[in-house]
């Protein structure tokens, strides 16, 4: 395939042309290709298409997209050529098939030779790329305001290659050919004054100083009628010039015949020089974004910052003062250092040069910055014409070195991607302040201050939702406001996102929409406001992950815990622990994970509905032939499958060490992971991880009912007895019992309804609920007598006359008491051929309620029996 944007929109399979479709079609083709390889947002394509959306804007954009995937087929293209990627969709483009890349690879060619002397090859370079432009890019289309501001980009490029390419030819002494191209040019761009001064000089070089000068009266007239201003003072000197003659207009560099130079590096362009400046040295340059009055909170983090830039150059210190400002997507690093350059910038210390670039690390719609690039801007910037900008990355730096030597220059790096493309532009001096956001750990850098930033404290967030949504409304509500803040993790732009759409919708009631963000599956789309979505911005760190990384990501999605450790996750994903454990701190270093404690792990609970997502997305690409691994679907329950049971087996795995005498549970455990599980060497080990997963069982017990996995919620409370006795984790008890028994019905398993039944009678009867507990006893009871178990019975009973006691009814525990030591000897008997010893219950006041409990040992573990208060009549 062939596709052309410079120019008409064209394309050509095998050298013959395809329709593109009508002209809305072409505008959603040209915006995929405009950034090919790259996933565009919907949003996006909407606003590619329309200046003012229709409601059906999506729906149609779907429609234009199943028919350039109709199209791209009929012409023998794969499927795999236009794919569904979240927020959007992306259209790969080979190498050589988009003329633009072939331009743009051309044009880097031809500048790095222009820059490296050597203007025969740029000359060859930049002509090449020239051939590409067939006119004005997408040229005869209706363009939204996206693809309008690319064009304008575009045509900016191709004014810049044309500018060069006329330098390379002036140096070879063969630029006569340009003048009509330039003449069409300025005709066409006439406040551009750059190529105006090469038009000039192409005809004094070519012996027509008249033209030159008339040339230089008409851009003083268009500049005088359309702006009301004269030609700048390169123009104005480059007249002089001619006028006089000046020899040095034959030979001199182009760039430079405006500066008054023959060699060496022009001096910079004093915008407004500062009284002491230094020979050569720029004014001020002030370059940061604006701050928001919307910005909240971050107020230790500020002062720690502004502590920090104070410090920068003092008490004799060589060393440059650079901080990393490092967090997940949406924590607010760019927004805190805006504010934070804006404070110290305010202070006059750093007032004269204030640079900031953004890197891109995580531009859905553009690749990282070149470092390279970068330098060339903040050079230009800095006052260096573009003719003694060097043309490699090392002497760029170099000379951004120098000429900030000795400046109190504040310097924001926004978006980086890695230390490699950092470290170049770091200026050399102490004097300088260098404040670095990044959603990745920049733990390379030496000598780096790092700030680590997590989400707001439930205050600020309240405070945020306020700022925008209304003080008013935010108080009237508190619990609703705080709930919203809740779902939102206390992320400051998922908050944002959540306070514009209360804005927007003043009908709505903070409860109301508090509401709406209940649900797991829709929690993403709720925090969408126009073209910015949460979604969109956790999915650039998704897709700079390696392919293993992001299979872990999206199967941690899947994981049921709260937290969890490298051997769950290595479970869940069906590798070994230390493998898992590399991808986990891999995954920590991207901050798509956090680490409260050593070796356990949680992710944002946005970022876990993000993983969710993408675990959902990739079945669906492959089934549409996308990229990925086959059998997504069947990974998707696999895995969580895995994990249930790895948590059913741990858990086992303590319960013997912690119970050594009550009856076991039985475990059909299914298969996966068993490699994995945790031993356990004494009570104090198996005690210690189930406290750590404490937080966990509930949790993975409900995901076991979804997933299907009934076996596995039930068996997991049985085991997970013990340790509810103990008193850990009360407040799960009773709802984990009530699940596991509701799972045991569900499989008609009998003795797990049994032991379901008992725990959640000895959860009441700890809970001092003892009505409900006789009736859940009552009932397991009633079963294991179905069932003909025994010793079942007998435990019954023994638990059921525990629950009379605390229910004052003496009389029933008597009996009961008296029923099971019945059967305890009865078992025993059958067990042994002998009988067992005998507990004695001794005489008790039925009806007073005076009976207090003891222990006494009979088979197969302690029996609750009552111990007479006074001497008289009863006996066992």
């Amino acid at each position: 395939m062939e596709f052309r944007i410079l120019g008409p929109l064209e394309i050509a399979a095998n050298g013959r042309p395809v329709s593109a479709g009508g002209p809305q079609q072409q505008a959603v083709l040209a915006a995929l290709l405009l950034a090919s390889n790259q996933v565009v947002a919907i949003d996006r394509l909407v606003d590619a298409v329309w200046w003012t959306s229709p409601p059906s804007a999506r729906a149609n954009v779907r429609g234009y997209i199943a028919a350039l995937r109709r199209m791209l087929r009929s012409a023998g293209e794969p499927p795999d050529r236009l794919v569904t990627r979240s927020p959007g969709y992306l259209l790969r483009v080979e190498p050589g098939e988009l003329d633009l890349c072939r331009f743009g690879e051309a044009f880097a060619r031809g500048e790095t030779a222009l820059f490296g002397g050597r203007p025969e090859q740029a000359a060859q370079d930049f002509a090449e790329a020239l051939r590409h432009c067939r006119g004005r890019p997408l040229e005869g289309m209706t363009l939204g305001a996206p693809l309008q501001a690319d064009v304008e980009r575009l045509e900016e490029r191709e004014l810049l290659l044309m500018e060069q390419y006329t330098d390379a030819c002036l140096m070879l002494g063969r630029s006569d050919a340009l003048v009509p191209d330039l003449r069409r040019l300025v005709a066409r761009h006439p406040l551009r004054e750059r190529l105006w001064e090469r038009l000039m000089l192409v005809l004094y070089r070519m012996g027509r100083s008249a033209d030159a000068l008339d040339a230089y009266a008409q851009v003083r007239r268009h500049l005088a009628d359309d702006l009301g201003i004269d030609p700048g003072p390169r123009l104005k000197l480059l007249e002089r010039r001619i006028l006089s003659g000046d020899p040095a207009l034959d030979t001199a560099p182009p760039g430079a015949v405006g500066d008054g130079e023959e060699s060496g590096p022009a001096p910079l362009r004093p915008a407004a020089v500062a009284p002491g400046t230094a020979p050569g040295k720029a004014g001020t340059l002030r370059q940061f974004p604006m701050d928001i009055v919307e910005f909240t909170g971050r107020e230790a983090e500020l002062r720690a910052l502004n502590r920090l830039a104070d410090g920068a150059g003092g008490n004799g210190d060589t060393a440059l003062t650079v901080i990393a400002i490092e967090g997940m997507a949406g924590v607010g690093k760019t927004r805190l250092a805006v504010r934070a350059a804006h404070q110290i910038g305010s202070r006059g210390r750093f007032g004269a040069v204030q640079l900031w670039a953004d890197l891109r690390a995580m531009d859905p719609e553009a690749p990282a910055a070149d470092p390279a690039e970068v330098l060339e801007t903040f050079l230009r910037q800095l006052g260096v014409p573009a003719a003694w900008i060097p043309p490699d990355l090392e002497s760029r730096a170099a000379l951004y070195r120098d000429r900030l030597h000795g400046r109190r220059a504040l310097v924001i790096l926004d978006d980086a991607t890695d230390e490699a493309q950092v470290e170049p532009l770091l200026p050399g001096d102490p004097t300088g302040l260098v404040l670095i956001n990044s959603r990745r750990s920049l733990a390379g850098l030496d000598g780096v201050h790092r700030l680590r930033l997590t989400g707001f404290a439930p205050p600020e967030s309240r405070d945020l939702l306020g700022r925008i949504a209304g003080r008013g409304r935010v108080a009237a509500d508190r619990a609703a406001a705080a709930r919203i803040a809740e779902r939102c993790g206390q992320l400051p732009m998922a908050v944002t996102m959540a306070a514009r759409r209360l804005q927007t919708r003043p009908a709505w009631s903070l409860a109301e929409f508090a509401a709406r963000l209940e649900d797991e599956e829709r929690l993403p789309d709720e925090l969408e406001f126009r073209n910015r979505s949460i979604s969109a911005s956790f999915d650039p760190s998704y897709r700079a992950l390696t392919r293993d990384q992001r299979r872990m990501f999206r199967l941690l999605g899947l994981h049921p815990g709260a937290d969890f450790t490298a051997a769950s996750a290595a479970a869940l994903a069906d590798l070994p622990c230390a493998r898992a454990e590399s991808l986990l701190e891999a995954l920590l270093d991207e901050n798509l994970l956090q680490q409260a404690a050593p070796g356990r792990y949680r992710m944002h609970p946005l970022l876990r509905a993000h993983a969710r997502r993408k675990a959902h997305e990739h079945e669906e690409e492959v089934e549409h032939g996308g990229e990925g691994e086959q059998g997504a679907e069947d990974e998707r329950v696999a895995a969580p499958g895995r994990v249930l049971a790895w948590y059913l087996r741990a858990a086992h795995a303590a319960d013997l060490v912690l119970n050594t005498h009550d009856r076991r549970v039985p475990m059909e455990i299914p298969g996966g992971g068993a490699g994995l599980v945790p031993s356990f060497g004494t009570r104090a080990e198996a005690l210690a991880w189930l406290d750590a997963e404490s937080e966990n069982f509930l949790a993975v017990i409900k995901a076991a009912v979804e997933h299907g996995s009934h076996a596995v919620a039930w068996r997991l409370p049985a085991v997970l007895l013990t340790f509810f006795r103990l008193g850990r984790s009360r407040g799960d008890w009773i709802m984990a019992y009530e699940i596991g028994l509701g799972a045991a019905r569900r499989l008609d398993d009998w003795h797990g309804v049994a032991l379901m039944l008992n725990g959640l009678g000895m959860a009441c009867n700890d809970a001092d609920r003892f009505g409900e507990a006789i009736v859940h006893h009552r009932e397991a009871l009633a079963v294991q007598r179905r069932l003909g178990d025994l010793v079942g019975q007998a435990w019954s009973l023994n638990r059921l006359a525990v629950a009379y006691l605390g229910a004052r009814r003496p009389s029933r525990a008597v009996g009961c008491f008296e029923e099971s030591v019945r059967i305890f000897r009865r078992v025993a008997g059958l067990r042994d051929g002998t009988a067992a010893a005998t507990p004695v219950l001794g005489t008790g006041d039925a009806d007073g309620g005076h009976i207090r409990m003891r222990e006494a040992v009979t088979w197969p573990s302690a029996v609750m029996i009552p111990a007479a208060v006074r001497t008289g009549s009863g006996g066992a």
